[in-house]
């Protein structure tokens, strides 16, 4: 229970965040977040204005997302095709003189050959993937021992440049967060307009999983960047420091 002193300093507080805020009383009620309360079919319908909003706005959207990567220090990569693609991303792994490359399995892989890009180019890699006689050990080890990641996304932000990772079928999570450098294969359709999309968008999921949440988002902005107490920036500490964006599509 709140001494009479700590409760004096809470409303001492309070009046202070009040006043910053240009309010002189305090509130009485619980603000109605109505959008938190919205139902099943008005979410669905939100979804599919996005979708909507998104397919008539592609290509704008796909020259958004490339500006604003780059200004977040991507190295952005524009093709239109698979194979333009796969070979991008062999280029990408020899140019980095890459000896160790690890890539997740997903299905963009069997829409976009890297594998083949990548063999053409006398290079070996490895999928992370657990199952017959890997463990999770191995998996770590792997990555962290590896020159270069390639995986695909769940989306891409425009507004952001960001790309969002989130639990599925054949995504190992070290692939983008273990290697030095990392390429990320987008494809047209992943591109959203804002994060309030995305959200919207997940928001539905969470509806229809009947209230079970992805483990983890993992948002990418560009290269990994950390700052000491002086503000002193470095960068690839805590992740790749070198990230390449392969956009798909115009």
């Amino acid at each position: 229970m709140p001494t009479p002193d700590e409760h004096e300093n809470k409303e001492a507080f309070l009046k202070r965040v009040r006043g910053a805020l240009g309010r002189s009383e305090p509130i009485l009620h619980t603000p109605d977040h109505a959008s938190l309360k919205t139902t099943p079919p008005r979410q669905e319908e939100k979804v599919r204005t996005i979708q909507a909003k998104v397919e008539a706005r592609r290509p704008q959207l796909i020259a958004r997302l490339a500006e604003t990567a780059e200004a977040a220090s991507w190295n952005v990569h524009r093709v239109n095709t698979a194979e333009g693609a796969a070979a991008t991303v062999a280029e990408i792994a020899g140019r980095a003189n890459a000896k160790s490359i690890v890539r997740s399995a997903e299905e963009v892989f069997s829409r976009v050959d890297v594998d083949g890009a990548l063999r053409g180019r006398g290079l070996s890699w490895t999928v992370l993937a657990s199952g017959g006689r890997r463990r999770r050990s191995d998996l770590k080890r792997l990555a962290f021992a590896s020159d270069l990641g390639v995986t695909g996304v769940t989306f891409a932000i425009a507004e952001t440049g960001s790309c969002v990772i989130t639990p599925r079928r054949g995504v190992a999570r070290l692939t983008s967060l273990a290697p030095p450098t990392l390429v990320l294969i987008v494809e047209a359709e992943q591109v959203l307009e804002s994060l309030d999309d995305f959200f919207a968008i997940t928001r539905l999921g969470y509806q229809r999983d009947r209230g079970r949440a992805p483990s983890y988002f993992n948002f990418i902005s560009g290269p990994s960047r950390t700052a000491d107490i002086e503000q002193t920036l470095t960068i690839g500490v805590h992740g790749p420091g070198e990230v390449h964006m392969v956009l798909l599509g115009q």
